[in-house]
């Protein structure tokens, strides 16, 4: 009788030690909205500084749902079609050191015949001597030589063609399956043909390695986005490339993080237009263990000085998924899906007694049941 007090009791004193102080890390509780406090911009800030509005998803109407889906980062500076020295470029092949020409002289074949363009740039006529035409584009280099041959050749006739293509390249760099070195020819090439070039594929697979990143031409950097050149909702995002392009596409920054109960917790690279259900869809609720009332999404207002929104989605009820369904989640999105009370109170006992322990200490108890004694 002794041994069975001592066991209650300490039972009793586990339950109030949990009930007092006892929580996991997480959104437990049902969070409530701060303001943040009004300080001098330093390096004092913490998290409890944050504003947090709680939305519910659930109770919003269609069109409080459309305007949170329009409400997305600016992303002008990754728009290329700011810059009419871009999208309005025409391609023509530029000739340099390595390429090849063939010259046709009408009247007389002294200058006929094939031309490497050298190191310098220049080409070797006979009786003339040495031409530049580097930096040139095949028109350029027909007006200039012909001026040239005027001198001595009257009324001159020319027939030019490029025989080989050896000095004109893109290259794309960073995160793509395939960084290449592309030989342009006389044939122009855009954005996505260089791409496709490199293996990138607009899917939600290839997000793992990149759609953002820069574009340098003439000594200048700009900012650009595969995914907007894919979309086709413009074609200036879709641009030809120029004589020695550099494309780096940078590692994809713009995830979306999942954590909580489900299967398939980690990183996201979505399409876009992609739901909250079907990311629940595609992550696997733990239907054992997770809080189906309390699904968030976290998202940082950067039109507003620390302050976020926290959607909440209650799923446990079915019909709302089709609320989730018209949620459209957005790059940076954080969705946290929390257990349930008596998953978090099963992990909390197991870290402060073993449960192994735990069912060794009480095995009087399971074997032969709670067991009264009266007194003789």
């Amino acid at each position: 009788m002794i041994f069975l007090k001592k066991k209650y009791n300490f039972f009793i004193i586990i339950l109030f030690f949990l009930t007092s102080c006892g929580s996991l890390p997480g959104i437990n509780q049902k969070p409530k909205k701060k303001n943040p406090n009004n300080k001098i911009i330093s390096s004092e800030y913490t998290m409890k500084d944050v504003g947090i509005n709680i939305i519910k998803i659930n109770s919003l109407s269609q069109v409080d749902i459309d305007l949170y889906n329009k409400s997305k980062i600016e992303e002008a500076n990754y728009k290329i079609k700011k810059y009419s020295n871009i999208y309005d470029y025409n391609y023509e092949y530029i000739l340099g050191p390595a390429d090849k020409i063939s010259i046709n002289l009408t009247d007389t074949d002294d200058l006929d015949g094939s031309y490497l363009v050298d190191q310098d740039g220049m080409i070797d006529l006979p009786f003339i001597g040495k031409v530049k035409v580097n930096g040139l584009s095949l028109n350029d280099t027909q007006n200039i030589l012909t001026d040239v041959i005027k001198e001595f050749y009257k009324n001159p006739e020319l027939q030019l063609n490029i025989e080989e293509f050896n000095s004109s390249k893109v290259y794309i760099v960073g995160a793509v399956r395939n960084q290449k070195t592309i030989n342009l020819s006389q044939k122009p090439i855009k954005l996505i043909e260089a791409a496709i070039d490199a293996n990138f594929n607009p899917s939600a697979a290839d997000k793992l390695f990149g759609t953002k990143g820069f574009l340098r031409r003439d000594n200048k950097v700009y900012k650009i986005n595969l995914t907007n050149a894919f979309s086709g909702s413009d074609e200036k995002e879709n641009f030809y490339l120029k004589k020695n392009d550099v494309i780096f596409i940078d590692r994809n920054s713009d995830a979306i993080h999942v954590f909580g109960e489900v299967t398939k917790p980690g990183v996201y690279f979505p399409n876009l237009d992609y739901s909250l259900t079907e990311l629940i869809s595609t992550s696997g609720l733990n239907q054992i263990t997770a809080n189906a009332k309390k699904v968030y999404v976290i998202r940082e207002k950067y039109d507003s000085f620390l302050e976020v929104d926290v959607f909440q989605l209650d799923i446990k009820n079915p019909v709302n998924l089709i609320a989730g369904k018209k949620f459209l989640l957005q790059s940076k999105d954080i969705v946290f899906i929390p257990p349930t009370e008596i998953v978090k109170w099963n992990r909390t006992i197991s870290l402060l007694l073993p449960q192994t322990d735990l069912f060794k200490s009480y095995n009087p108890i399971i074997n032969n049941g709670l067991q009264t004694y009266e007194e003789p």
